[in-house]
């Protein structure tokens, strides 16, 4: 008996910190992962930037924040994996030019700061994913969501949705599109 109470204390003591970990990732909000991001992602560091929040909506994991004449404005959407570890998708504008062109990924790394991911992680590319520029790309705006988990991918001429991809806990996937005349 005192050896299974022994070895009930040490897997409970292995795995409690595992679980509390866990259990800490869900209670973080969209703004507590976007202060962990690098300084460098925006023109200054992301704390900066709270205070031109449009919109912070912590609930739905959701920020919009103004930008100025040297920063875009830009959304931030917060996923979660399925075992609850967060995903931070940036959408961008370009300095002076159109808003919602480029998408970053960021995850939390063992350091308990936000890294960058690989922009693969998302299906469809931006104009600027490749690391130069694509001009097959550039009618692309990437809507991210403030309710639910589908990015969309818009036409900046026909405001026409493109595509629409959905975060499944695992990755993104893009919906087929029907292909039955109407």
């Amino acid at each position: 008996m005192k050896r299974v109470s022994i070895f009930v204390g040490l897997a409970l003591g292995l795995c409690l910190p595992f679980t509390l970990r866990a259990a800490d990732q869900k209670k973080l909000t969209v703004v507590d992962y976007y202060l962990l991001l690098p300084k460098d992602t925006f023109e200054t560091p992301p704390k900066d930037w709270l205070q031109n929040a449009r919109v912070i909506d912590k609930e739905n994991g959701y920020l919009s924040i103004t930008g100025d004449g040297a920063q875009p404005s830009f959304d931030v959407a917060l996923f979660r994996y399925r075992d609850g570890r967060p995903l931070l998708a940036i959408c961008q504008g370009e300095l002076e030019g159109d808003d919602r062109v480029t998408l970053g990924f960021f995850e939390l790394g063992a350091d308990g700061r936000m890294l960058k991911v690989s922009r693969k992680i998302f299906p469809i590319p931006d104009a600027w994913s490749s690391g130069d520029y694509e001009k097959k790309y550039e009618d692309f705006r990437f809507e991210l969501p403030r309710h639910g988990r589908a990015i969309l991918v818009r036409s900046a001429k026909s405001k026409k949705v493109l595509h629409k991809v959905t975060w499944n806990g695992e990755k993104f996937v893009q919906e087929q599109r029907d292909a039955s005349p109407r």
